[in-house]
């Protein structure tokens, strides 16, 4: 990992939305319940909500932090 790895973290952190995050990385078409606390633990506590995804929701944040573009 380097600086621009973390920079591209920080900003998909940032700049994703509840619905990007609900499909990108829960593969869910809307927002529900579930969704909603992981965002909310994400945006509180973003160490904690890495440590605890699965091998494929892992897969699928490097995924959408790898393929991000800054607005």
């Amino acid at each position: 990992m380097n600086k621009t790895d973390i920079n591209r973290l920080i900003r998909w952190t940032v700049d994703t939305n509840g619905i990007q995050f609900a499909k990108q990385i829960y593969q869910r078409d809307e927002p529900d319940e579930y969704t909603r606390e992981k965002f909310r633990g994400m945006q509180t506590n973003l160490i904690h909500w890495i440590a605890n995804l699965d091998y494929k929701n892992r897969q699928r944040l490097a995924d959408a932090i790898n393929n991000y573009e800054e607005r």
